[in-house]
């Protein structure tokens, strides 16, 4: 099966939402501003302006990325109140 352009861009923009989803709980020394949130941010472009098609119609992408920050800040909220 011949993979397109357009194929690796989800590819790549669905792994790296999933690793900001995964790292943004980590906010020991503000860690997640560096090793999580860029990561989602470029995840965010390649899906918002580089994807065409029926990839760009699938909402799994922008899913795991609002689950994702809504996960870091409650993360982050939770760590101040209790600290």
């Amino acid at each position: 099966m011949h993979r397109t352009k357009n194929d690796w861009i989800a590819l790549i923009s669905f792994l790296l939402a999933l690793w900001f989803s995964l790292a943004g709980i980590v906010w020991v020394y503000g860690a997640a501003l560096f090793i999580a949130y860029p990561f989602g941010i470029i995840s965010f472009v390649l899906w918002r302006f580089f994807l065409e098609g029926e990839h760009k119609e699938s909402k799994l992408i922008p899913t795991i990325l609002s689950l994702g920050f809504i996960l870091s800040l409650s993360v982050l909220l939770v760590t101040w109140l209790f600290d």
